[in-house]
């Protein structure tokens, strides 16, 4: 290709879109948090979520903070249901 064609093809904008992976950042709203995988939920809000290192566990079934999801305040029973381990 000729010097010309690639400085044409140099300035045409990319369409290509970045794809980022985990949850979207939390807005700070008023909420709880849930774990999918027993149903415990954590109640101290966003501000404290915020704080917990990503070394948090799930009391009652040790899943990491990510298995958690937001849920609207109170929306939630709380009613854990620890699932049987496979060993």
């Amino acid at each position: 290709p000729s010097a010309s064609a690639l400085a044409t093809r140099s300035t045409v904008p990319s369409t290509t879109s970045l794809f980022f992976f985990g949850q979207p950042k939390d807005d700070g709203s008023p909420g709880d948090y849930l774990c999918k995988d027993c149903g415990y939920v954590y109640t101290k809000g966003p501000e404290a979520w915020a704080k917990e290192t990503d070394k948090y566990k799930c009391p009652p079934c040790g899943a990491p903070k990510f298995r958690f999801k937001k849920v609207p305040k109170g929306s939630s029973s709380g009613k854990v249901e620890v699932k049987k381990s496979w060993f």
